[in-house]
């Protein structure tokens, strides 16, 4: 299963990358404030919360579920939004877009902070593993 995972999360740590140099450069053109920041630290602990409170109502999961979906939801799919919003005319999708990448910056920064904790979530939360 490694041989699926790895470049799965090789792509979310790439990603993770891209975003950064993207908000130093928006932080040294000043488009970004401190409130950002704070900003999109808040949403990338609300998903996590979301993510973990999925798996307790799901009551049980598969053993290698969050090697995919924290990266999915926390990763892929904000990148996604701020590529599509990012060159938008309109100022709040625009302004949506930097939020979503600052909160893709401390998502991958605080997973390889805390990774023994992202991978281990299922046993923490007390939830079933199935395989």
């Amino acid at each position: 299963m490694g041989i699926v995972i790895l470049p799965f999360l090789l792509g979310a740590l790439i990603i993770g990358i891209i975003a950064l140099v993207k908000v130093i450069k928006l932080l040294k053109l000043k488009l970004i404030k401190v409130k950002d920041l704070g900003i999109g630290l808040i949403i990338s602990i609300l998903l996590f919360g979301l993510i973990s409170l999925v798996y307790i109502i799901e009551g049980k999961a598969w053993g290698l579920s969050p090697a995919f979906r924290i990266p999915i939801f926390m990763v892929f799919i904000p990148f996604g939004i701020h590529i599509v919003w990012e060159k938008s005319k309109n100022r709040k999708a625009e302004y949506f877009s930097k939020i979503f990448l600052i909160s893709i910056v401390f998502s991958v920064i605080l997973g390889i902070i805390f990774n023994e904790i992202l991978f281990d979530l299922i046993d923490y939360l007390g939830i079933k593993k199935h395989y």
